[in-house]
């Protein structure tokens, strides 16, 4: 289930937020401590669907400025008025909680336990002790400092599942996403989803909307296999909107998620038995190829992995960013004998390089502070290297910018002059957003043949869903969440 809190400090706006919140979550969550004189029975009476009513002391991520008896009391206001839910926090003073929980109503209590400031490793000895209190749900919020803080999560919930006990349990911040995602999915009381940026009432809160309609937390996934991206950072990454579609479409009951690694062999060892399958991006495209079974020749030859794939025991590398974009330059032409110069000498222009070359282009690569590593690429693929300055010496049939120059939100920038493009040339463009970028604005008005980078990323993300799957991908569909999201950003 998906709770959503309202965080409204006035009445007015909490009446007017059980609009929003009714059409996105199963229950509702009135943060009654963040409110200027709360009406409690009014909300109660207003809410139209189940509720819970908290109210929080500033150490325990609250603003009630009461006393103990104030808070409390407000809390049996909520259970007088025919609330669904109370929370009320396990270091609550013994002589007001215990008889809070112990009061005869059909109002459930939550029983809750916060760390804002990390994930303690005996969470189990929390669990354990908060079980003996008659409380109709616990629940157990920490911290996550460590990507592994969110295992700690998931055995939690398995834990309780074995035991019969109803238990809220993830991670906060932004490490802790994850569980967030998976909470419910593992047997999770329910998950908390805010109204909207700037409504959230914990740090690392996801919107309801992206947990029902993205990640489909409320669905019944008795098969469900783990993807996901892996990359420091990862919150630029819209793989999640694309495969999540693509799962969905296609029947899987499988979910794909944002995994920030900070550590890449930790990650592995600590989360190798919870994935399936893995999209690579910076900085562990290369790093990552020690750690894998078998990597694909055409990933070796290239010296970066983009996509990992579970076979058997073990787990296997492949680069679609090199197929992805052969396969779109090939959809406006034949690469043989073209003149190629690609803007970068990074990855993206590494695994493009390697694509165009082996269908017999000329190439050139440029370099613009890094000299050391464009010398290192030109002198890999036995080709021409110019710098930003100089690359206008090189005229040609197709300009590739694998640079990030132009991504949102330096959307004015260009990383070629408007002069260098001319009637007949193809340019491409890897950077996808924004969709249309100034270079293709400005190459579509010389009347050169245009390239978006949504044909690179969807390509290459329709490959890995069909290595992962071995399911012919919902481009269609994939393509569409892609533009709705791009336009609406």
């Amino acid at each position: 289930m998906i709770c959503a809190p309202i965080v409204a400090n006035s009445m007015t706006q909490a009446l007017a937020d059980i609009d929003s919140a009714s059409k996105v979550a199963d229950l509702i969550e009135f943060r009654v401590d963040l409110m200027e004189s709360p009406d409690v029975p009014a909300l109660v009476k207003a809410a139209d669907r189940p509720c819970i009513v908290t109210n929080r002391i500033k150490t325990e991520g609250g603003q009630f400025k009461g006393s103990e008896e104030q808070r409390v009391a407000l809390l049996r206001q909520a259970m007088d008025a025919g609330a669904d839910y109370i929370d009320i926090e396990a270091s609550t003073p013994k002589e007001f909680l215990k008889p809070l929980l112990e009061h005869q109503t059909p109002t459930k209590k939550i029983l809750s336990y916060h760390d804002f400031s990390r994930t303690p490793e005996k969470l189990e000895e929390i669990y354990e002790i908060m079980s003996q209190l008659p409380a109709d749900v616990l629940k157990i919020v920490t911290y996550a400092k460590d990507l592994g803080d969110n295992l700690q999560m998931l055995n939690l919930l398995r834990r309780a599942e074995r035991d019969g006990k109803k238990l809220i349990a993830f991670c906060m911040g932004d490490l802790g996403e994850i569980s967030r995602i998976l909470s419910p999915l593992t047997g999770g009381f329910l998950t908390f989803g805010s109204l909207g940026t700037g409504k959230e009432s914990a740090p690392g809160q996801i919107t309801a909307a992206t947990l029902r309609d993205v990640y489909r937390v409320n669905e019944t996934r008795p098969q469900m296999k783990i993807y996901g991206v892996i990359g420091d950072p990862v919150s630029k990454s819209m793989g999640y909107l694309i495969h999540n579609k693509a799962f969905a479409e296609t029947g899987l009951p499988h979910i794909y998620l944002p995994f920030w690694v900070l550590q890449l062999k930790k990650f592995f060892s600590s989360f190798e038995p919870v994935f399936d399958g893995l999209s690579v991006t910076m900085p562990y495209k290369e790093s990552v190829i020690p750690l894998l079974g078998e990597v694909d020749p055409l990933a070796k030859k290239i010296g970066a992995v983009n996509t990992i794939v579970r076979e058997g025991e073990s787990w296997k590398g492949y680069n679609t960013d090199c197929s992805g974009a052969v396969q779109a330059l090939e959809s406006k032409t034949d690469l043989k004998g073209k003149k190629v110069l690609i803007i970068g000498s990074g990855g993206t222009a590494k695994a493009i390089g390697y694509g165009v070359v082996d269908k017999g282009a000329e190439l050139a690569v440029t370099y613009n502070k890094n000299k050391e590593r464009g010398e290192a690429l030109a002198k890999e693929l036995n080709c021409q290297l110019f710098s930003m300055r100089d690359m206008e010496g090189f005229t040609a049939d197709i300009l590739i910018n694998c640079s990030p120059v132009g991504m949102n939100p330096n959307v004015e920038e260009a990383p070629a002059p408007a002069r260098m493009l001319r009637e007949g040339m193809i340019v491409f463009d890897s950077v996808y957003n924004p969709p249309e970028t100034r270079l293709i604005r400005e190459a579509k008005e010389a009347g050169c043949e245009t390239i978006s980078g949504l044909e690179l990323f969807l390509n290459q993300g329709a490959a890995q869903f069909e290595l992962w799957t071995g399911k012919p991908a919902p481009l269609a569909a994939m393509r569409n969440v892609l533009l709705e999201k791009l336009s609406g950003s």
